[in-house]
């Protein structure tokens, strides 16, 4: 469900650059939209912790919403934004595929 919530967005990405700015911020809002339906890595009152690639896939996925929102709404270049959002796009996806976790190191007491 995770990687084709985030494959959904790349598509949405496809030509982009051809776009008109006008339909760039609407195809941004659209990657809002779908990443919506992203799961957080846990909850609250979760007594087990994540796992650390999907915490660093949320991360990532939370990068792509704030640079989305920051484009849609002026901030940063949308070619800028464009850029931020494939390379977390793409961050998140290869995490998520390769099933990448970092072990945190044990400190000796």
């Amino acid at each position: 469900m995770k990687t084709q919530i985030i494959t959904d967005c790349l598509d949405l990405l496809a030509g982009f650059e051809l776009q008109e700015p006008k339909e760039q911020k609407a195809t941004l809002e659209t990657i809002i939209d779908t990443l919506g339906s992203y799961p957080k890595p846990q909850n609250k009152k979760d007594i087990i912790r994540a796992k650390s690639n999907e915490i660093a896939s949320y991360l990532f996925v939370s990068n792509v919403r704030n640079a989305c929102k920051l484009s849609t709404l002026g901030y940063i270049n949308l070619n800028i934004g464009f850029n931020t959002i494939q390379f977390n796009l793409e961050g998140a996806l290869s995490i998520l595929v390769d099933e990448i976790e970092v072990k945190e190191t044990q400190t000796i007491k």
